[in-house]
Formats: C-alpha cells, sequence, structure tokens
C-alpha cells in the first residue's frame, strides 16, 4: 500500500523556521554592518633607526601637547624665522575713518591734509609716500627693534637702515631701486646683533684684514629655552646634543638651536667670523660641518657625504660617541 503524504502543516513549519533562521542570520549581518568599526591603533613611531618601538607616536601639534621628546622629535616643517623684520603691533582700538580717501594716490604733501586717514612714510631711497594708516594703529611711541617701516622714530638706541645681501662674495643691495623701507636696528655698538649683517650695518658686522672676527649676539645669548623642542633636556652645552640625541638629524638640529640662540647664525661657514665661539668647541664644528652634508649611501666613503666626513671624523678623534652615528662602518669595514 502507497505510504501516506505527511500532512500538510508539518511542512509548512518547517518552512517557517527556515524564514525565520534567515531573517536572524540577515539581520545580524546587517546591524554588523552598520555598526562603525572600532578604532585602529595609533600608528607606530619608528624611532630613529626606522624600527617600530613599543610605544604608540605622541602627536607633535595641538592644545595639551607637551614638548616634543627632542630624542625622537621629527624635524618636520620650517622653523619660525624670528629674526625676519615685523611691521608695528596692531593697537586695541579701532580708527574711525574721517573721509573715504584714497591715501596711496596721494602726494607727499597732500598726505598732512587728512591726518586721521593717511600717513607719511619714507622709502630706502630717501623719497617720501603717503599711505592709509592702519584700522588698529599701535599705541607704540617709538619702533623697538626689528620694526619695518615704522610710522614714528627708532626708540633710542636705534637707527634706521636698508641694505640687504645679494649674491655671492659679500655683495650687497643698497634697497634704493625699490619700493623698500628701513628696519631699525641697534647699529654702532660694537655687537651684530640678530637684525644686522654687512650691509646694513657694516660697522658692527662686516669683517676685514683688520678685524677676521665679530661680536656676534643672538636673541638668547644665554642659550636656547627650556620649551626648545630640538634641545633635549639636561643638554647644557652644544657638545651634549651628542651624549644624549641618537639620528643625526636630531643632534644637527640641536646644534643649530645652540648656535641661532647664541649668535643668530645656524650654519659652520658663518661661525668662522664669530669673535667668541664658547661654549662651542671645535670638535662641535667639526661634527655640524659634517651633519651640513646629505647624506648618500653610495658616496658614503667619501668626505663629501654626510657619512664619509662622521667616519673621517670618527678615526681622527677616536671619539666613541660617533660610533652611533656610523651606521655604514660594517658594512665598509668589510671592503677594506
Amino acid at each position: 500500500m502507497a505510504q501516506a503524504a505527511p500532512p500538510p502543516h508539518r511542512s509548512v513549519t518547517k518552512n517557517l523556521w527556515v524564514v525565520a533562521l534567515c531573517l536572524l542570520v540577515g539581520g545580524a549581518a546587517a546591524f554588523a554592518l552598520r555598526e562603525p568599526s572600532a578604532p585602529g591603533a595609533p600608528p607606530m613611531d619608528t624611532g630613529d633607526a626606522g624600527v617600530p618601538t613599543k610605544e604608540p607616536a605622541v602627536p607633535t601639534k595641538g592644545p595639551g601637547v607637551p614638548t616634543r621628546d627632542a630624542k625622537t622629535a621629527r624635524l618636520d616643517g620650517p622653523r619660525h624665522n624670528p629674526r625676519i623684520p615685523r611691521r608695528m603691533p596692531e593697537g586695541p582700538e579701532f580708527r574711525q575713518k574721517t573721509a573715504d580717501v584714497w591715501c596711496e594716490g596721494l602726494s607727499a604733501e597732500r598726505c598732512g591734509s587728512y591726518p586721521r586717514d593717511c600717513e607719511v612714510a619714507t622709502y630706502c631711497d630717501g623719497v617720501r609716500f603717503c599711505r592709509s594708516q592702519a584700522d588698529f594703529p599701535s599705541q607704540e611711541t617709538c619702533a623697538a627693534e626689528g620694526i619695518l617701516g615704522a610710522n614714528v622714530a627708532c626708540c633710542p638706541g636705534l637707527v634706521p637702515r636698508c641694505g640687504v645681501p645679494s649674491g655671492a662674495r659679500g655683495a650687497c643691495n643698497a634697497q634704493q631701486e625699490e619700493a623698500a623701507e628701513p628696519v631699525c636696528i641697534r647699529c654702532g655698538d660694537g655687537v651684530c646683533g640678530v637684525f644686522e649683517q654687512a650691509c646694513n650695518c657694516p660697522e658692527d658686522c662686516a669683517t676685514s684684514e683688520a678685524r677676521p672676527k665679530v661680536r656676534y649676539q643672538g636673541l638668547r645669548p644665554e642659550g636656547p629655552p627650556a620649551q626648545d623642542a630640538f634641545v633635549p633636556e639636561g643638554a647644557a652645552t652644544p657638545g651634549q646634543c651628542l651624549d644624549i640625541l641618537a639620528s643625526p638629524e636630531a643632534i644637527h638640529a640641536c646644534l643649530e638651536s645652540w648656535s641661532d640662540s647664541l649668535f643668530g647664525l645656524r650654519r659652520v661657514d658663518d661661525l668662522q667670523r664669530v669673535e667668541n665661539l664658547k661654549p662651542f668647541t671645535p670638535f662641535d664644528l667639526d661634527l655640524m660641518r659634517c651633519l651640513e652634508r646629505s647624506s648618500s649611501y653610495s658616496a658614503r666613503r667619501s668626505d663629501t657625504s654626510r657619512e664619509g666626513c662622521i667616519e673621517a671624523l670618527s678615526q681622527r678623534t677616536r671619539d666613541s660617541r660617533l660610533d652611533k652615528l656610523r651606521w655604514f662602518s660594517t658594512l665598509s669595514r668589510g671592503g677594506r
């Protein structure tokens, strides 16, 4: 006898279970797709040697970020140069203009007819011209050191000067044929300051056979500030940059910060003109000269490369501190 077919309600129940299971699986998948993924781990700091360390990289910018550890500091981006001349600082109050005057189109003689809108200034070639007054005029009664094109006299002890280096071999541009304005500098005190050079203050900065060395002074003659990101804590002299730091870039930046703070100079060739280089030593200058050169693996045995210069310095001085910079020494020894 033929077997009876299963009751229809059992197949329907089975199908309902399948449909319900599919819905559950599909819903879970959809929920997983909608669920935001967990944030990835922060990038690992590769350190000076390019090998990942155990600690994640620390952000170097933004509010509340501590000073960078100079041992692993990334020298990213240009540094602000405080020696660049600047305009007078703006005052707190807005100046209400009395008329709609185009001051730049007026002669210097007519400029005085609109004292609340216009002011007379002077170019480096002595030509007087008219310009609009600042919306927020400075409340300073005299122009401080490094102020460019001020509408008031330089402060006592300062003089307005023009002139910038141009080309090689000490050539100067007197700025007589351009719309340049004088800068207030402390010229005549026997010290070449941060806004002075041989072209705008030869009496303080120019060298000669009779005076081959010059007294230079930077913005911080006492040394780099404690918060300088390129000078590690404990580096009380330029020579300690090599003691504490490891990478050539970090050591070079540390030495450069010391040179900039003390003398307002950044290159070894410029430091050769400094009258008193203390606390720099001859070894510090030799190392700085090596670190100024380009790195080249193919030319690592040549004194023209950073590696070759450091190797020659190490062979001459036998200073064991240089060993950490001689990354190529094992390879080069095998070829000798």
